[in-house]
């Protein structure tokens, strides 16, 4: 079975380090992927639920912040390139 590339979207940020991670939609929330848990075929172990926060395996955690992946726009050929 295939799967598709790990490709994170946002940076799970805490005091110490900040994670490139992958968001997930479960019945919850978003379930916040890892690119080693991605790998190992591991469940994540942080989620994100509206209203309630982060979630580590099932227990609240505070510190933590999601800091979406800036996306660089395609390069655009400048005037001058373009012959008509």
């Amino acid at each position: 079975m295939l799967q598709s590339p790990f490709q994170p979207t946002h940076l799970l940020v805490s005091r110490a380090r900040q994670t490139p991670v992958q968001l997930i939609p479960s019945e919850h929330g978003c379930k916040i992927i890892t690119e080693l848990e991605w790998q190992r075929g591991r469940e994540p172990a942080f989620e994100i639920r509206p209203k309630q926060g982060f979630f580590c395996q099932g227990i609240p955690v505070v510190g933590y912040s999601l800091q979406p992946l800036a996306v660089e726009a395609p390069a655009q050929p400048k005037a001058e390139s373009i012959s008509a």
